[in-house]
């Protein structure tokens, strides 16, 4: 059993004990409301929990004095070294040795397979949907990266996942599109930087139009809107896969905007008082000339918005809110436990907005609904900011990066902090090979366990490893430190998926990396300190053991990122 499950079920029965015992009152309590956490510092303990601090309301007593009723249980426990209260109720756990050495022969012995317990739920998460307009620039790559890494750490819980990307193909950037396009294709021989205002720039849609023209030339005529949208769809499926960044379905705006789903949803909203025709107040961006029309109106300000906001234009044309409303409220027809969508941070002041809409809509809610927002990516080089300008089409493309840098140190970087911390990302950094560049650092910590195990096999079986009592060799603070690191991986996956924070286990295999590389610096300093020594025949195979350890646990890791672990480097 996983340590933390180890722990929260002894606190459960240690409670359980004290109620008996009247020592404390009974009270219904939930056992994960508390934390059980790796401690950051070694005087703190192997580990710490806050369960004192959490349940002392409950029990109506102060935090300390919860804290010395489970303490006093605790200390009889045959794995506990000492054990202390730290105010105002931490409570740090110091376990002997022998504890981790079980823990990792567990986690070994399964292969890294692990039974997380979680309530089955079927989950859609929507990232990238980037407008089909043109090539993704770097911006793209960041939220494509986050949404599937979700996937994948969400998928290794066992969560029902689906894969969503929401095809943007109706509205003004579609009829804007047409118009490049037209424009391109009815003045062939035209400078780009002839292109009227209001038109898309850059040289792209002008090579999409030529290849209609050549197609035009060859008797497969078709320069339709669909023909259009599809060929620039395949160039962005073609860079995510170069990203590795998979969907497994594709809606399409146009096809939910059929005239039945908005007749129907129009209906609901006004019978149930939740939309009305009237004028919308005038933007504060407008100055002068504001004409009031009568449109359809969702009355948002009964949810605390500023202004009533517009679902249907007075041309009669949808807007973008109304189309979102559509295309969730069908997300949510279609029975998903937890919505989850990828959203650039330009998009914050329209969440609260789309996620009132639905409330309104579904008053018995039986659904989740998350929007991760990500900052804005600064794409450097030689630490100086690159200049881009979407409106003069003057920008780096994702295809771009990818061939400058590959998909590893692009997939690591955008997933390396917070989403809402903004990221740099410098094209040379991320290549260098020094310890500065984490990824470099990373995949070499794995090369370098490799090739210490290569190394080996002359001398020690794979199959001593974990063998009975093995690791009782491993008695270096360095070797301390890398067993509860390794031990906490299964919570580490737990906690990255059911937060939504991938950036919590690239950080963790970068400290992983890190406690390695200075374990293995220890035998250039001294020889008894080397990792294998044939004359050393039990302690070589201690350590060979959580040399294998780590391999396992980085590939697992990098492999849940979609980041290739090299053999050598």
């Amino acid at each position: 059993m996983l340590f933390q499950d180890l722990l929260k079920n002894r606190f459960d029965k240690i409670l359980r004990s004290l109620i008996e015992k009247k020592s404390i009152s009974f009270v219904a309590y939930e056992k994960n409301t508390f934390s059980i956490e790796i401690s950051q510092q070694e005087s703190f303990g192997d580990v710490s929990s806050n369960i004192a601090m959490v349940l002392s309301k409950s029990f109506k007593i102060s935090p300390l004095e919860l804290a010395n009723l489970i303490i006093n249980e605790f200390k009889k426990d045959k794995f506990i070294k000492n054990i202390e209260i730290v105010k105002p109720g931490f409570i740090n756990i110091f376990f002997y040795d022998k504890f981790w050495h079980l823990q990792l022969t567990e986690l070994m012995k399964n292969n890294l397979e692990f039974k997380y317990k979680i309530k089955k739920k079927k989950i859609c998460v929507e990232y990238v949907s980037a407008n089909p307009t043109g090539l993704m620039h770097i911006g793209h790559a960041r939220g494509a990266v986050l949404g599937d890494s979700i996937c994948s750490l969400l998928e290794e819980i066992g969560y029902d996942i689906v894969r969503e990307y929401y095809i943007n193909d109706s509205g003004e950037q579609i009829k804007k599109l047409n118009d490049t396009i037209k424009f391109h294709l009815d003045n062939n021989k035209s400078n780009i930087n002839d292109l009227p205002d209001g038109l898309y720039p850059g040289n792209y849609l002008k090579e999409i139009s030529r290849k209609i023209r050549n197609n035009n030339s060859q008797n497969q005529s078709d320069s339709s809107e669909k023909k259009i949208i599809d060929m620039i769809m395949i160039d962005i499926k073609s860079d995510l896969k170069k990203l590795k960044v998979v969907h497994n379905n594709f809606v399409s705006e146009k096809n939910n905007l059929k005239d039945e789903n908005i007749k129907r949803l129009k209906s609901f909203l006004i019978d149930n008082d939740l939309a009305y025709y009237g004028f919308q107040d005038k933007p504060k961006f407008v100055k002068d000339n504001w004409d009031p029309q009568k449109q359809l109106l969702f009355r948002s300000q009964k949810f605390g918005d500023d202004s009533d906001r517009a679902l249907i234009k007075p041309n009669g044309e949808t807007t973008y809110f109304m189309s979102d409303i559509i295309y969730h409220q069908k997300k949510i027809d279609r029975k998903f436990d937890t919505l989850i969508n990828i959203w650039g941070v330009d998009h914050s002041g329209y969440v609260m907005r789309l996620k009132n809409a639905l409330s309104a809509i579904n008053k018995i809610k039986e659904y989740t609904f998350e929007i991760k927002l990500t900052a804005l990516v600064n794409l450097m080089e030689n630490n100086k900011t690159i200049k881009m300008s979407k409106r003069s089409g003057s920008y780096i493309t994702l295809r771009d990066v990818l061939e400058k840098v590959g998909s590893d140190p692009l997939r690591y970087m955008m997933i390396s902090r917070s989403p809402d911390k903004k990221i740099d990302f410098d094209l040379k950094a991320v290549l260098e090979k020094t310890k500065d560049n984490p990824v470099f650092y990373i995949q070499y910590a794995y090369a370098r366990c490799r090739s210490i195990l290569r190394l080996s096999e002359n001398f020690f079986k794979r199959e001593l490893f974990f063998s009975n009592g093995n690791l009782d060799k491993l008695k270096l603070k360095e070797e301390k430190i890398l067993l509860i690191h390794l031990c906490n991986f299964p919570n580490i996956i737990m906690n990255s998926a059911i937060n939504f924070e991938p950036h919590k286990l690239a950080n963790y295999l970068y400290d992983l990396s890190k406690n390695f590389h200075t374990y293995w610096g220890l035998g250039n300093q001294d020889e008894d300190k080397k990792i294998f020594n044939d004359k050393e025949v039990d302690l070589s195979i201690s350590r060979l053991s959580l040399v294998f350890s780590v391999s396992k646990i980085l590939k697992k890791g990098l492999g849940l990122l979609k980041i290739n672990s090299p053999e050598e480097m």
